[in-house]
């Protein structure tokens, strides 16, 4: 089962409207992720006791990295679900600290939002305006979605003089949104990123797009005109295909995470091919490493996802979601490890605890700025 079907199997268990076929397949499920055999329980408190002990019982909070895929499912699928704000995480530290976060009702998570800039410069927020057609261009008539979509529909009436035009989608901090491109290439961008793309590709030879930030692209296939995606550091073409690509300027590296098909990452004169399965990794030069693809996009399904990494480069994330500013009053607590995975839809008071629980820093909000310093609590 994929993530999705155990979700709505969890979420009609918990509302009592599973089928008894439907019970079957999610207790199939959880016992071959926890390797046990036991039935799925019946109430959410039991859920998650039995779960958090499966857990914890096996965990050696000093050897994060060895938190598995099987466990961070069970995390991530059950705890998740059953409700808002629960969360897991893994750190080097286990600490005792009370923290002096007040409930914070003024930060809000992010949501579906977006500029949309045509070729003409005309600048359009997109939760302003009605659902529907929102610009008739080159090509294709540009419409927006009940469900917060883009949607690019080839119109072979409109008038053409041979020009390409290009629009650019945008989302701030705190917003992201899905688009479907004249070819049929879907794609999800993550806060903080835009897309740059022509709207229609009927006169070009290749489908070229430029991205800064973080997408996930289902590329539709076309043999005949390859698809290629530019960024700041590389140049990435596919034929067909699923993958992550997280290119933000402020990070150390670019990422390329491969779901499905192939592609080539071409940098300077050098290129090279992932499989499936595998994850690009350049700073100076290119790193390829074996890694579980879904989890690259777990900020698409909604969670965040920290694997051993640093608080900086997780602060990073957190400061992109929430459009908060973060300043570090101690220089040394951006080393401090954390593992976890959360939802990305809670408070944010109830996430900053739960990071202070796991690793030493210690977090202080004062409007929309996040001040962090190191706590002075004993570890256990």
């Amino acid at each position: 089962m994929n993530r999705q079907t155990i979700y709505n199997l969890i979420q009609k268990h918990k509302e009592g409207r599973a089928t008894a076929s439907e019970k079957q397949a999610l207790t199939n499920w959880y016992n071959k992720v926890s390797n046990e055999a036991s039935e799925f329980p019946e109430d959410e408190g039991s859920v998650r006791e039995e779960i958090l002990t499966r857990l914890l019982g096996e965990i050696n909070f000093s050897k994060s990295k060895s938190f598995g895929y099987k466990r961070w499912a069970v995390a991530a699928s059950v705890l998740m679900i059953l409700s808002v704000g629960t969360f897991f995480f893994v750190g080097k530290h286990k600490q005792n600290v009370n923290s002096t976060i007040a409930l914070n009702q003024q930060i809000k998570p992010g949501s579906n939002k977006a500029f949309l800039v045509l070729a003409n410069g005309k600048k359009i927020f997109l939760a302003d305006v009605k659902n529907g057609k929102i610009a008739q261009q080159k090509g294709s008539q540009v419409i927006k979605t009940a469900d917060d979509q883009l949607i690019y529909s080839a119109n072979s009436g409109a008038p053409n003089d041979g020009s390409i035009q290009y629009n650019t989608i945008e989302t701030p901090k705190g917003g992201q949104y899905q688009l479907l491109l004249p070819d049929g290439t879907r794609v999800w961008l993550n806060a903080a990123s835009s897309l740059k793309y022509p709207v229609s590709f009927t006169l070009s030879k290749e489908r070229k797009v430029e991205l800064s930030g973080e997408a996930y692209f289902e590329v539709a296939h076309n043999k005949n005109m390859p698809f290629k995606v530019v960024t700041h550091k590389q140049l990435v073409e596919v034929l067909g295909t699923h993958f992550n690509l997280n290119a933000y300027p402020d990070e150390l590296s670019t990422k390329t995470t491969l779901l499905e098909g192939a592609v080539k990452i071409t940098v300077g004169a050098n290129n090279t091919t992932l499989k499936p399965g595998q994850e690009a990794d350049l700073t100076t030069t290119i790193k390829i490493s074996e890694v579980d693809p879904r989890d690259a996009i777990d900020w698409k399904n909604g969670f965040f996802r920290f694997d051993d990494e640093d608080l900086e480069i997780a602060m990073r994330q957190i400061a992109r979601w929430y459009d908060v500013k973060i300043i570090y009053e101690d220089e040394s607590v951006k080393k401090e490890p954390l593992s976890a995975v959360t939802t990305r839809f809670s408070n944010i008071s109830t996430l900053l605890k739960m990071i202070e629980q796991a690793t030493g820093a210690r977090f202080i909000i004062e409007g929309s700025t996040i001040r962090v310093t190191k706590t002075k609590q004993t570890k256990l």
